[in-house]
């Protein structure tokens, strides 16, 4: 099946994009430092002499935003369903996922956007496992939107104008 590619400018798209990965992600991944990508897209504004994106600077970028979202198409939180391991085991395992996923993962854009949460509903499931838990709804939402941000990363193609 052949996706058909949306075509963003590099500034719009990049902008885009960090709402749903971490631009600090997507640099590590092209093996370039944050400030790399910063510069490039604050250019006229910063005293600088970095001249902005070029064609070479888009394809790799696209090529990495492709490769990302095919990962994450591969990604899921799974959750522990063996009664055999203690539940706080479960929890606790649920969470090391997500902080995994988080690496990669503007969580935000997931807790805020698709499941009506805020920070501090998400900050009690993460920081204290043993006593809250994600629901297994929580966790099917949370699953949909990984896929759903890897289907957007692969159909974005960036480019100059």
């Amino acid at each position: 099946m052949n996706i058909q590619k949306i075509k963003i400018p590099i500034k719009q798209g990049l902008i885009l994009i960090s709402e749903m990965i971490k631009l600090s992600y997507l640099c590590n991944y092209m093996n370039k430092s944050s400030g790399w990508i910063y510069n490039k897209m604050n250019h006229a504004e910063t005293s600088t002499t970095s001249i902005g994106f070029n064609e070479k600077d888009i394809s790799d970028i696209n090529s990495a935003i492709y490769n990302i979202g095919k990962d994450l198409l591969d990604k899921r939180i799974i959750p522990i369903v063996n009664e055999e391991i203690d539940i706080k085991t479960r929890k606790e395992d649920t969470v090391r996922q997500l902080k995994e996923i988080s690496l990669i993962i503007s969580m935000p854009y997931i807790y805020v956007n698709k499941l009506g949460k805020n920070n501090v509903w998400y900050a009690k499931r993460t920081a204290k496992a043993s006593r809250y838990k994600f629901s297994s709804e929580d966790i099917l939402a949370i699953n949909m939107a990984i896929v759903e941000i890897g289907s957007k990363l692969t159909s974005i193609e960036l480019t100059l104008a």
